[in-house]
């Protein structure tokens, strides 16, 4: 099989939420279906955003819904749905999908691949049995039946070695559609031209545990505390289980009146531009679409050193890294940013350059059908 030959993708993820991992398979999908040597078929779980942009671009989508079908009815749906699109390769999303698309890749003789888009956030306790099982299963589709995984970043795919051998692990990192992005230049001092100054500073993504928004909330309380002078609003752009419990946070710490909960929000690409810095207080990430965003739009990002932010962000050089996750180590580099033009400047920068020539759709889009040749190839030669 050559490099050039037109080939079968069908993809299978879970399509009910609009997250990183969402954004990313949208963007992929995208990115192949422009491809003269690929043809590109999603199967959701759910109606939802994900189905929505994907039709809009022209990629062919089928729900097997989950709120009307079981799993042993969607397992054999997927199954005729495999037997009508005859995909060359199969590639799954998340825990789920990799269970059902595995075993109705057997029926076939189709061979299979994943993409692992961030660390399991928790393991469940010994007495959950039937969630622990789950996720043994998914580890023995990944082990025994899968061809390859496909990991984010160097640093997940470390991660993932303690579970599977090496040489089924690749690295292929996000990318996101350049030509979507119209970048314009941001004030350098934001908010000056009334003499009364307003930074907007914010965190985006699903209000979850990892995300640690709690702390984004403890940096608002820092600044306001330590710098009244300042007039700062903090925007929480997302929505998720910790909402209630986050808004009595704010509450507590009286930040009620400069910390604003967003919701989920359409128009990502319009607050990003809006901000003067973006934080990422995450536990663990694999590699945030978000920062890639932020970073093709020119929006400062102070980020966690977790997962592959570090070597996105070139340690240092296209945004600010914060090893200590404590509120007081985040409002310091706000102020940094705040106080200091040059470092806002060089970094935004450093970052457009960066996203522009290392994150492209087009190039993750051609590392993956490079696996997907490679795939395809060995399962035929066996």
């Amino acid at each position: 099989m050559n490099q050039s030959c037109i080939i079968n993708v069908l993809h299978i993820a879970s399509g009910d939420l609009w997250a990183g991992a969402e954004v990313q398979l949208y963007t992929l999908a995208k990115a192949l279906n422009k491809r003269q040597d690929t043809n590109i078929t999603v199967v959701l779980l759910n109606h939802g955003m994900l189905e929505k942009k994907l039709v809009e671009n022209g990629v062919h989508v089928t729900v097997l819904d989950e709120s009307k079908l079981n799993a042993f009815k969607i397992l054999r749906r997927l199954i005729t749905t495999i037997h009508k699109e005859k995909p060359d390769v199969i590639h799954t999303h998340r825990v789920k999908e990799n269970i059902l698309g595995s075993l109705a890749a057997l029926v076939h003789n189709t061979p299979t691949v994943r993409t692992t888009h961030g660390a399991p956030e928790h393991k469940p306790a010994w007495q959950q049995i039937p969630k622990r099982l789950i996720l043994f299963i998914d580890w023995f589709c990944g082990r025994f039946l899968q061809k390859k995984i496909i990991a984010v970043s160097d640093d997940l795919a470390e991660i993932l070695n303690n579970d599977y051998p090496a040489e089924k692990i690749k690295v292929i990192e996000n990318g996101i559609d350049l030509t979507s992005f119209t970048t314009r230049p941001k004030p350098v001092q934001p908010g000056f031209e009334d003499g009364n100054p307003t930074f907007r500073i914010g965190v985006a993504g699903r209000l979850v545990p990892v995300k640690r928004v709690d702390l984004f909330i403890e940096t608002a309380a820092e600044l306001l505390n330590t710098h009244p002078e300042l007039n700062i609003i903090f925007k929480i752009i997302g929505d998720g289980p910790l909402r209630t419990e986050l808004v009595a946070l704010s509450r507590r710490l009286n930040t009620e009146n400069n910390v604003m909960f967003e919701g989920h929000c359409d128009n990502i690409k319009e607050e990003l531009a809006s901000l003067d810095a973006l934080l990422i207080t995450s536990d663990h990430e694999g590699l945030p679409m978000i920062l890639l965003e932020a970073m093709a739009l020119e929006t400062p990002v102070i980020a966690h050193a977790v997962g592959g932010i570090p070597a996105v962000l070139n340690h240092g050089e296209c945004g600010l890294i914060i090893s200590d996750q404590r509120a007081t180590a985040y409002a310091d580099a706000i102020m940094e940013l705040i106080s200091n033009i040059e470092v806002r400047r060089e970094i935004t920068q450093n970052a457009l350059t960066r996203v522009t020539a290392a994150y492209s759709s087009n190039e993750n889009a051609t590392a993956y059908y490079k696996i997907y040749i490679d795939v395809i190839k060995n399962h035929r030669q066996r």
